[in-house]
């Protein structure tokens, strides 16, 4: 007898927290869908949603240029973009009769795929879009939306 209250015990308690996991995941989901509601009734269109350590940030493109976290960066001052692979050179997009910096050199691989997109602006500076280091192709595939949208929106 108290073998099977010990078992329905821990069978109670393995539910529980299968319960506590699932509504989890389900807050994190409600969550950002109305951020992601947010953003686009502000006249915003969510290219991407870029995964962090503990939240999500959305790179977002308006009729101005395009946001992500706190950075900003205006369609007119864009001059090109590279997508990067740790550090290498995966694709490049420059406006017609502009020239880009030379690419910073190549990471060390240090086990792990690292997308980013560099943002190359008219006053010379660089911006990073950090796009992730999730497997399975998942921040390749956020690095593509954000090239794309950056080489076809300016």
């Amino acid at each position: 007898m108290i073998v099977r209250a010990l078992v329905a015990i821990a069978f109670v308690l393995s539910l529980w927290s299968l319960f506590r996991f699932a509504m989890g995941l389900r807050f994190g989901k409600r969550s950002r869908e109305r951020s992601r509601l947010a953003e686009e009734q502000e006249g915003r269109r969510v290219v991407a949603e870029i995964p962090l350590e503990d939240d999500v940030m959305f790179f977002v493109e308006d009729a101005g240029g395009f946001a992500w976290g706190p950075q900003r960066a205006a369609r007119a001052d864009v001059i090109g973009a590279r997508m990067l692979l740790n550090g290498g050179v995966m694709g490049t997009w420059t406006r017609p009769g502009a020239s880009l910096p030379e690419p910073p050199p190549a990471e060390e691989y240090e086990g792990r795929e690292r997308w980013d997109v560099l943002l190359y602006d008219q006053a010379g500076a660089m911006r990073t879009v950090p796009c992730g280091t999730l497997r399975e192709g998942v921040s390749r595939e956020i690095a593509s939306k954000v090239f794309e949208a950056i080489r076809r929106g300016v």
